[in-house]
């Protein structure tokens, strides 16, 4: 006994079911909830090296205001 997928609905059918739901029913059908994705050695040296630049960008902007300031 071979078990087939179910086709999935057509952008049409998604679009008409979503537009015929109240608001309270639309809002509780858009909320899934979106587990967390767990990052490899590049992304998170990017991540990591942005967050630097960033506070590295912070003490230079107040650094800056603090000169215009005197």
């Amino acid at each position: 006994m071979t078990k087939t997928l179910p086709t999935p609905p057509s952008t049409l059918d998604q679009s008409w079911v979503l537009n015929s739901l109240e608001h309270d029913q639309l809002a509780r059908a858009k909320k899934h909830p979106i587990p967390r994705r767990h990052l490899k050695g590049p992304e998170l040296l990017v991540l990591w090296a942005l967050r630097l630049y960033l506070l590295f960008m912070m003490a230079v902007v107040a650094y800056q205001v603090w000169l215009a300031a005197r």
